[in-house]
């Protein structure tokens, strides 16, 4: 082998295995990020609403009332009802949905459609946090127009 070919190869090995790094690196991100989607659907396990001091937690008896969100790579649904088909003594329907971005723990709403009609057009900005299936909202719904201030907790567990 000439001093030419030496040189290129000397020059050439180090960069080679660069590249090879940022391919495993960008296969490791592309893993991690496939592994945070949200595709699929959620069952709220619990929902705590803190306003100032108070703490209310909601959906711990799951025999009156049940809510699920299910999102697609860009858009969310959620809808949230009384077990007894709206008979019992506090009858109820929400609905609604969206689109939504999510880089792996930011997460926005912007609700297009809602049964509480005056929450339409409203986006909302929330961090996730995943621990195996289950699915940590945290954040804060603010309309000062509806006199709403609050900050949500919402446990979901992943529906196989």
């Amino acid at each position: 082998m000439n001093l030419k070919n030496q040189i290129l190869l000397i020059v050439a090995l180090p960069c080679i295995a660069l590249s090879c790094n940022n391919a495993v690196d960008k296969t490791k991100e592309n893993e991690t990020t496939k592994n945070k989607t949200l595709t699929g659907t959620y069952r709220l396990l619990e929902a705590k609403t803190i306003k100032g001091k108070d703490t209310v937690t909601a959906f711990t008896d799951t025999s009156k009332t049940e809510m699920f969100k299910m999102f697609n790579e860009d858009h969310f649904s959620f809808f949230n009802h009384d077990k007894e088909k709206g008979k019992g003594k506090e009858p109820h329907f929400i609905a609604g949905g969206g689109t939504y971005s999510f880089d792996g723990k930011k997460y926005q709403e912007r609700l297009q459609y809602c049964s509480l009609r005056d929450w339409e057009s409203k986006k909302f900005d929330f961090e996730l946090e995943f621990k195996g299936d289950t699915l940590v909202q945290h954040g804060e719904e603010n309309l000062p127009e509806l006199g709403v201030k609050h900050t949500i907790i919402e446990t979901y567990l992943k529906v196989k």
